[in-house]
């Protein structure tokens, strides 16, 4: 029989519900949305760090949270606001993921290819939220086309990233 990581499940499971509210609510609930990203990627580094064990990786991911919220601070001044600040939490635990996922990668090949695919359609999703306000990012300009173009950059990488990760959780019994 094949059975799936509880913690990933549930992290995926936070996921439908962060594409609820970004993609099926109108108008869509940005902040929902990054919460429940949020709490799928603490759902996955539950399960990176039970795995390793290692205390290293979770002290730079605590300080890591830190820093880059003070720096949103000091960056967005007035425009900071929740979903900026769960945003930033969101995107450094996701990239502190990544790094625990390749310090894994003789047990599960999947999970860091699958979210260094995530990462790779949260930051065009991001930078796309980002030019609508808090970064200055003008039209015309090669970063602006590449992150408008007509074709749908994020949903290239964001089905293939979810895929993985759920093929990820799959092990045979013995």
């Amino acid at each position: 029989s094949v059975k799936g990581d509880p913690l990933i499940v549930a992290g995926l499971a936070c996921t439908v519900g962060a594409d609820f509210f970004l993609v099926v609510c109108s108008p869509r609930q940005q902040l929902w949305g990054m919460i429940f990203f949020l709490v799928a990627q603490t759902f996955y580094a539950i399960k990176l760090h039970l795995n390793q064990k290692n205390r290293t990786l979770l002290l730079i991911r605590i300080a890591l949270i830190a820093v880059i919220e003070i720096v949103a601070v000091f960056i967005l001044q007035t425009r900071l606001d929740a979903l900026a600040v769960v945003s930033v939490c969101y995107y450094a635990n996701l990239f502190m993921n990544i790094i625990c996922a390749f310090f894994c990668w003789r047990e599960s090949k999947l999970l860091p290819i699958g979210l260094v695919a995530f990462i790779l359609c949260d930051t065009v999703i991001g930078l796309q939220v980002a030019a609508g306000g808090y970064l200055p990012i003008a039209e015309g300009s090669a970063l602006h086309d590449f992150l408008f173009m007509d074709f749908n950059l994020s949903w290239f990488f964001y089905l293939p990233s979810q895929v993985m990760i759920a093929l990820s959780t799959l092990r045979k019994e013995q």
